[in-house]
């Protein structure tokens, strides 16, 4: 269990870091293909578009044929949306390659926690999910200085290696055990799932506050660069305010536990 959790960290951590490393890199790509604020946004939203997408296909896909497969499946097309993103040099396959990365990281998340959910002790699965989720926000965190490296040695290399990364992680992965649990949950039942009040809600609720940081992770950028910052300035700022998310999530977490779910949610 201890491998397969180091390897779902290892996968989370991958797909976080390059989802992140964008923002130092964003000024550089409007400057050197003349990009409105609005394209700009699209290049940096795409990854997300395909996570989006992605997702729900991607889960029943882990239900279907297995979390392995589906990890690795990701993995591959993670590594390489990732090789022709650092190769591009037109918006178009900028955005085309950053959806791909989207779509693999969709995939790749959906196959590695279904994979450590079923194989955890029911005990133990609250610990190994809390795990993962922690090398998330690592990933935040080493994500933007990344994108300052690309921005100095070269999005080829940077972007390049995750292809690398990715086989590693792939070979890893052929040779952990897969989670014999299958399940035949069809669309249907899905519908049914994510169209309760629930989950209606609790989706709302995470909506607004993603807007809200999408819009910051295009504009704030920008508007750095503007001042005469640069891309270690944009980087330090978004791995500062990755730094205080992951120190403040316990104790948010703690007054929620007392004060209920809405009151920290309000103040945020």
């Amino acid at each position: 269990m201890r491998r397969l959790l180091i390897l779902a960290c290892s996968i989370v951590f991958l797909d976080v870091s390059f989802f992140a490393a964008i923002a130092p890199l964003l000024p550089g790509y409007v400057d050197d293909l003349d990009l409105s604020k609005a394209q700009a946004g699209l290049l940096s939203a795409s990854y997300a578009a395909g996570t989006l997408i992605a997702a729900l296909p991607a889960g029943l896909v882990a239900a279907r044929v297995g979390p392995r497969l589906t990890a690795i499946s990701g993995l591959v097309v993670l590594g390489f949306s990732s090789l022709a993103f650092g190769f591009s040099d037109q918006i178009a396959l900028l955005d085309i390659a950053r959806f791909c990365q989207g779509v693999g990281g969709a995939m790749a998340w959906a196959g590695s926690f279904t994979w450590i959910i079923l194989r955890a002790p029911e005990e133990q699965r609250g610990v190994v999910i809390g795990t993962a989720m922690g090398m998330a926000v690592a990933g935040e965190l080493f994500g933007p200085p990344l994108g300052a490296i690309a921005k100095v040695a070269g999005t080829e290399v940077v972007f390049g290696s995750v292809l690398l990364v990715a086989a590693v992680l792939v070979g890893i992965a052929a040779r952990t055990p897969d989670s014999a649990s299958r399940e035949r949950a069809g669309a249907a039942r899905v519908r049914a799932a994510i169209g309760t009040r629930q989950i209606l809600t609790a989706s709302g609720l995470v909506a607004i506050p993603s807007l809200m940081f999408g819009a910051i992770a295009v504009l704030v950028p920008l508007r750095l660069d503007a001042l005469g910052g640069g891309s270690a300035v944009i980087a330090a700022s978004f791995a500062t305010g990755a730094l205080c998310e992951s120190l403040l999530s316990p104790i948010v977490g703690r007054y929620s536990d007392r004060a209920g779910r809405l009151a920290p949610y309000a103040i945020g």
